[in-house]
Protein backbone atom coordinates (compact mmCIF):
# COMPACT_ATOMS: atom_id res chain seq x y z
CA UNK A 1 0.00 0.00 0.00
CA UNK A 2 1.49 3.33 -1.05
CA UNK A 3 1.74 6.22 1.43
CA UNK A 4 0.84 9.81 0.42
CA UNK A 5 3.06 12.82 1.53
CA UNK A 6 1.81 14.95 4.32
CA UNK A 7 1.50 18.71 3.60
CA UNK A 8 1.59 20.95 6.58
CA UNK A 9 0.08 24.42 6.14
CA UNK A 10 1.32 26.97 8.65
CA UNK A 11 -0.69 30.07 9.23
CA UNK A 12 1.16 33.21 10.46
CA UNK A 13 -0.97 35.28 12.67
CA UNK A 14 0.18 38.94 12.99
CA UNK A 15 -0.92 41.02 15.85
CA UNK A 16 -0.87 44.80 16.07
CA UNK A 17 -1.03 47.41 13.35
CA UNK A 18 0.50 46.86 10.01
CA UNK A 19 0.94 50.63 9.60
CA UNK A 20 3.25 51.16 12.53
CA UNK A 21 6.55 52.80 11.67
CA UNK A 22 9.42 50.40 11.49
CA UNK A 23 12.25 50.68 13.90
CA UNK A 24 15.73 51.15 12.42
CA UNK A 25 19.22 51.54 13.70
CA UNK A 26 20.35 53.35 10.52
CA UNK A 27 21.69 56.99 10.79
CA UNK A 28 21.22 59.48 7.99
CA UNK A 29 23.17 62.72 7.46
CA UNK A 30 22.36 65.74 5.21
CA UNK A 31 24.82 68.11 3.63
CA UNK A 32 24.13 71.89 4.00
CA UNK A 33 22.46 73.54 1.09
CA UNK A 34 21.49 77.06 -0.12
CA UNK A 35 18.02 78.41 -0.64
CA UNK A 36 19.27 81.34 -2.76
CA UNK A 37 18.47 84.10 -0.23
CA UNK A 38 20.71 86.58 1.64
CA UNK A 39 20.37 88.05 5.09
CA UNK A 40 20.44 91.91 5.14
CA UNK A 41 21.87 94.37 7.62
CA UNK A 42 22.86 98.07 7.90
CA UNK A 43 25.35 100.29 9.69
CA UNK A 44 23.91 103.02 11.83
CA UNK A 45 24.87 106.72 11.73
CA UNK A 46 26.08 108.60 14.81
CA UNK A 47 23.38 110.38 16.78
CA UNK A 48 22.93 113.71 18.54
CA UNK A 49 25.10 115.79 16.18
CA UNK A 50 25.47 119.37 17.41
CA UNK A 51 27.56 122.39 16.40
CA UNK A 52 29.02 125.25 18.43
CA UNK A 53 31.00 128.29 17.29
CA UNK A 54 34.05 129.81 18.94
CA UNK A 55 35.39 132.77 16.98
CA UNK A 56 35.69 131.39 13.45
CA UNK A 57 35.97 127.69 14.44
CA UNK A 58 33.01 125.30 14.35
CA UNK A 59 33.14 122.40 16.82
CA UNK A 60 31.00 119.35 15.98
CA UNK A 61 30.03 116.86 18.70
CA UNK A 62 28.06 113.60 18.52
CA UNK A 63 27.34 110.24 20.13
CA UNK A 64 29.20 107.37 18.39
CA UNK A 65 27.30 104.87 16.29
CA UNK A 66 26.10 101.66 17.90
CA UNK A 67 27.44 99.64 14.94
CA UNK A 68 30.70 98.14 16.21
CA UNK A 69 32.04 97.32 12.72
CA UNK A 70 32.25 101.02 11.86
CA UNK A 71 35.79 102.39 11.52
CA UNK A 72 35.04 106.12 11.46
CA UNK A 73 32.92 108.90 9.97
CA UNK A 74 32.78 111.23 6.99
CA UNK A 75 32.03 114.89 7.74
CA UNK A 76 29.85 116.63 5.18
CA UNK A 77 29.05 120.36 4.88
CA UNK A 78 26.64 122.50 2.86
CA UNK A 79 25.50 126.10 2.67
CA UNK A 80 21.94 124.89 2.05
CA UNK A 81 19.88 123.14 4.69
CA UNK A 82 18.95 119.58 3.74
CA UNK A 83 20.95 119.24 0.51
CA UNK A 84 24.16 119.98 -1.35
CA UNK A 85 26.54 118.35 1.14
CA UNK A 86 30.15 117.73 0.17
CA UNK A 87 32.66 115.67 2.13
CA UNK A 88 35.19 117.91 3.89
CA UNK A 89 37.02 115.30 5.97
CA UNK A 90 37.03 112.00 7.85
CA UNK A 91 37.26 111.21 11.54
CA UNK A 92 38.51 107.97 13.15
CA UNK A 93 38.05 105.78 15.14
CA UNK A 94 34.43 104.77 15.77
CA UNK A 95 34.71 106.04 19.35
CA UNK A 96 35.51 109.62 18.20
CA UNK A 97 33.00 112.19 19.42
CA UNK A 98 34.22 115.56 18.15
CA UNK A 99 35.98 117.42 15.32
CA UNK A 100 36.46 121.03 14.19
CA UNK A 101 36.06 123.00 10.98
CA UNK A 102 37.01 126.54 9.90
CA UNK A 103 34.68 127.25 6.97
CA UNK A 104 34.91 131.05 6.86
CA UNK A 105 32.08 133.47 7.41
CA UNK A 106 28.49 132.40 6.78
CA UNK A 107 25.88 129.86 7.87
CA UNK A 108 26.81 126.20 7.36
CA UNK A 109 24.99 122.87 7.69
CA UNK A 110 26.66 119.60 8.72
CA UNK A 111 25.86 115.87 8.70
CA UNK A 112 27.99 112.81 9.52
CA UNK A 113 27.94 109.30 8.04
CA UNK A 114 29.38 106.13 9.55
CA UNK A 115 31.92 104.24 7.39
CA UNK A 116 32.62 100.50 7.06
CA UNK A 117 35.00 99.55 4.26
CA UNK A 118 33.31 100.88 1.09
CA UNK A 119 29.93 101.44 2.69
CA UNK A 120 28.43 104.55 4.27
CA UNK A 121 25.46 104.79 6.57
CA UNK A 122 22.59 107.15 6.00
CA UNK A 123 23.21 110.71 7.21
CA UNK A 124 22.98 111.71 10.83
CA UNK A 125 20.75 114.53 11.96
CA UNK A 126 21.73 117.96 10.60
CA UNK A 127 23.50 120.59 12.73
CA UNK A 128 23.96 124.24 11.71
CA UNK A 129 26.52 126.89 12.63
CA UNK A 130 26.62 130.63 11.88
CA UNK A 131 30.20 131.89 11.66
CA UNK A 132 30.83 135.62 11.75
CA UNK A 133 33.73 137.78 10.69
CA UNK A 134 36.22 139.41 13.00
CA UNK A 135 36.22 143.20 12.76
CA UNK A 136 39.21 145.48 13.28
CA UNK A 137 37.07 148.17 14.87
CA UNK A 138 36.79 151.62 13.33
CA UNK A 139 40.18 153.24 12.74
CA UNK A 140 41.11 156.88 12.19
CA UNK A 141 43.20 158.21 9.35
CA UNK A 142 46.71 159.54 9.96
CA UNK A 143 47.11 161.63 6.80
CA UNK A 144 44.92 163.66 4.46
CA UNK A 145 45.16 165.94 1.44
CA UNK A 146 42.73 167.79 -0.81
CA UNK A 147 42.13 166.27 -4.23
CA UNK A 148 41.50 167.88 -7.60
CA UNK A 149 37.90 168.77 -8.39
CA UNK A 150 35.52 171.58 -7.56
CA UNK A 151 37.38 174.39 -5.83
CA UNK A 152 40.51 172.19 -5.73
CA UNK A 153 40.83 172.64 -1.98
CA UNK A 154 38.60 169.92 -0.43
CA UNK A 155 38.13 170.49 3.32
CA UNK A 156 40.15 173.68 3.39
CA UNK A 157 39.48 174.62 7.05
CA UNK A 158 41.25 172.46 9.68
CA UNK A 159 41.41 169.34 7.49
CA UNK A 160 43.38 167.34 10.09
CA UNK A 161 40.34 167.45 12.37
CA UNK A 162 38.80 164.76 10.16
CA UNK A 163 41.30 162.22 11.50
CA UNK A 164 39.80 162.10 15.03
CA UNK A 165 36.22 161.68 16.22
CA UNK A 166 36.16 164.34 18.91
CA UNK A 167 33.62 166.99 17.93
CA UNK A 168 36.15 169.22 16.18
CA UNK A 169 35.40 169.35 12.48
CA UNK A 170 37.09 169.97 9.19
CA UNK A 171 35.07 172.26 6.94
CA UNK A 172 34.49 172.41 3.21
CA UNK A 173 33.25 175.91 2.40
CA UNK A 174 31.11 175.65 -0.72
CA UNK A 175 30.90 172.10 -2.05
CA UNK A 176 32.26 172.99 -5.46
CA UNK A 177 31.58 174.73 -8.70
CA UNK A 178 28.51 172.78 -9.80
CA UNK A 179 25.08 171.92 -8.43
CA UNK A 180 24.99 168.48 -10.05
CA UNK A 181 23.99 165.52 -7.86
CA UNK A 182 26.41 163.20 -9.65
CA UNK A 183 29.31 161.95 -7.53
CA UNK A 184 31.35 161.71 -10.73
CA UNK A 185 30.94 165.38 -11.63
CA UNK A 186 34.37 167.04 -11.77
CA UNK A 187 32.92 170.19 -10.24
CA UNK A 188 32.53 168.60 -6.77
CA UNK A 189 35.03 169.14 -3.95
CA UNK A 190 37.12 166.06 -3.07
CA UNK A 191 39.51 165.06 -0.29
CA UNK A 192 41.74 161.99 0.32
CA UNK A 193 42.44 160.23 3.63
CA UNK A 194 44.92 157.42 4.43
CA UNK A 195 47.22 155.98 7.08
CA UNK A 196 44.61 153.63 8.56
CA UNK A 197 46.36 151.13 10.87
CA UNK A 198 43.99 148.17 10.79
CA UNK A 199 46.28 145.79 12.67
CA UNK A 200 45.38 142.83 10.45
CA UNK A 201 47.19 139.55 11.27
CA UNK A 202 49.79 138.24 8.85
CA UNK A 203 47.65 135.26 7.85
CA UNK A 204 44.10 136.11 6.78
CA UNK A 205 42.02 133.53 4.92
CA UNK A 206 39.35 135.97 3.75
CA UNK A 207 38.87 139.76 3.63
CA UNK A 208 35.10 139.96 3.85
CA UNK A 209 34.08 143.60 3.82
CA UNK A 210 34.93 147.26 4.46
CA UNK A 211 32.72 149.73 6.31
CA UNK A 212 33.31 153.50 6.02
CA UNK A 213 31.78 155.89 8.56
CA UNK A 214 31.79 159.64 7.91
CA UNK A 215 30.48 161.74 10.79
CA UNK A 216 29.23 164.81 8.97
CA UNK A 217 26.68 167.61 8.68
CA UNK A 218 25.72 170.37 6.27
CA UNK A 219 24.95 173.96 7.25
CA UNK A 220 21.32 173.86 6.08
CA UNK A 221 18.72 171.38 4.86
CA UNK A 222 17.85 173.19 1.64
CA UNK A 223 17.92 171.06 -1.49
CA UNK A 224 19.72 167.71 -1.52
CA UNK A 225 23.14 166.99 -0.04
CA UNK A 226 25.22 163.84 -0.44
CA UNK A 227 28.51 162.46 0.81
CA UNK A 228 30.13 160.13 -1.73
CA UNK A 229 33.00 157.75 -0.96
CA UNK A 230 35.48 155.72 -2.99
CA UNK A 231 38.29 153.38 -1.92
CA UNK A 232 41.73 152.91 -3.45
CA UNK A 233 44.10 149.94 -3.12
CA UNK A 234 47.13 151.44 -4.86
CA UNK A 235 47.72 154.83 -3.27
CA UNK A 236 45.04 156.64 -5.24
CA UNK A 237 45.81 155.50 -8.78
CA UNK A 238 42.72 153.31 -9.00
CA UNK A 239 39.35 153.70 -7.25
CA UNK A 240 36.32 151.57 -6.58
CA UNK A 241 32.84 152.53 -7.70
CA UNK A 242 31.22 155.27 -5.62
CA UNK A 243 28.83 154.81 -2.71
CA UNK A 244 26.77 157.73 -1.42
CA UNK A 245 24.47 158.71 1.43
CA UNK A 246 22.20 161.71 1.95
CA UNK A 247 23.22 164.05 4.79
CA UNK A 248 21.37 166.69 6.82
CA UNK A 249 21.96 169.61 9.16
CA UNK A 250 23.13 167.96 12.39
CA UNK A 251 26.25 165.91 13.06
CA UNK A 252 25.40 162.26 12.26
CA UNK A 253 27.55 159.16 11.72
CA UNK A 254 26.61 157.40 8.48
CA UNK A 255 27.79 153.97 7.26
CA UNK A 256 28.80 153.16 3.70
CA UNK A 257 29.60 149.52 2.91
CA UNK A 258 29.22 146.65 5.38
CA UNK A 259 31.08 143.66 6.92
CA UNK A 260 30.24 141.67 3.78
CA UNK A 261 30.73 144.40 1.15
CA UNK A 262 34.12 144.44 -0.60
CA UNK A 263 33.17 147.45 -2.77
CA UNK A 264 33.56 145.34 -5.90
CA UNK A 265 37.25 144.63 -5.35
CA UNK A 266 39.19 141.56 -4.18
CA UNK A 267 41.51 142.87 -1.49
CA UNK A 268 44.93 141.68 -0.37
CA UNK A 269 46.69 142.45 2.90
CA UNK A 270 49.25 144.62 1.11
CA UNK A 271 46.48 146.74 -0.43
CA UNK A 272 45.15 147.53 3.05
CA UNK A 273 48.37 148.89 4.48
CA UNK A 274 48.78 152.49 5.63
CA UNK A 275 50.11 153.66 2.26
CA UNK A 276 48.11 151.83 -0.40
CA UNK A 277 44.63 152.02 1.14
CA UNK A 278 42.91 155.39 0.76
CA UNK A 279 39.45 156.89 1.07
CA UNK A 280 38.20 159.73 -1.11
CA UNK A 281 35.21 161.78 0.01
CA UNK A 282 33.23 163.87 -2.48
CA UNK A 283 30.81 166.57 -1.29
CA UNK A 284 27.69 166.97 -3.43
CA UNK A 285 24.88 169.52 -3.09
CA UNK A 286 22.05 170.71 -5.32
CA UNK A 287 22.28 174.25 -3.93
CA UNK A 288 25.22 176.65 -4.35
CA UNK A 289 27.17 177.77 -1.33
CA UNK A 290 26.49 174.68 0.84
CA UNK A 291 29.12 174.06 3.56
CA UNK A 292 30.03 170.61 4.90
CA UNK A 293 31.52 169.85 8.33
CA UNK A 294 33.38 166.54 8.78
CA UNK A 295 34.19 165.35 12.31
CA UNK A 296 35.81 162.07 11.26
CA UNK A 297 36.12 159.57 8.42
CA UNK A 298 36.67 156.15 10.05
CA UNK A 299 37.11 152.73 8.43
CA UNK A 300 36.65 149.16 9.64
CA UNK A 301 37.78 145.93 7.92
CA UNK A 302 35.98 142.63 8.54
CA UNK A 303 37.95 139.42 7.91
CA UNK A 304 38.30 135.74 8.64
CA UNK A 305 41.67 134.66 10.10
Amino acid sequence: MRRLPVVVVATLVLTGSLTAAPTTLARFTKAPGSNGSFATGSILPPTGLSASVGGTVVTLSWTPTASTVVTGYTVRRSTTSGSGYTTIGTVTPRSATTTTDSPGAGTFYYVLRSVFQNWDSVASNEASAAVGSIATGYKDCASQLFDSGGDNNGYEVNPANACALNGSTARDINTGTTNSLSCADAGQDRHRFWGYAFGLPGSVSSLNGISVQPTVKVNNNGGTSLICAQLSWDGGTSWTATKSVGVTNGLVTYTLGSPTDTWGHTWTLAQLNTTNFRVRLIDVASMPGKDVDLDAIQVQVSYTP
